[in-house]
């Protein structure tokens, strides 16, 4: 499993993240963590968003406001402009 951090910035604040990539047999899979030293995370900020190679977020709960939407596209964004060539 690969580890690697990334960086989001929503009202020009920086929220950093953990992103565990899994490579399996035939998918790969992103999990993604908020850094827990960063301080106080705000409450639109899921505690886990799990993606699937096509950017499909898998969770236990549905995402529940627009921010976590958004939230959810830029750090997908980010994972692309990562791994993606």
């Amino acid at each position: 499993m690969e580890i690697t951090d990334i960086t989001v910035y929503i009202d020009n604040k920086p929220y950093s993240f953990h992103v565990k990539v899994d490579h399996k047999a035939h998918s790969t899979t992103y999990q993604v963590d908020p850094v827990a030293d960063a301080g106080q995370v705000p409450d639109f900020i899921p505690e886990h968003l799990e993606f699937n190679e096509d950017g499909e977020v898998t969770l236990k709960e549905r995402l529940k406001t627009v921010e976590q939407e958004q939230l959810a596209r830029l750090v997908w964004q980010n994972i692309l402009d990562k791994y993606k060539p």
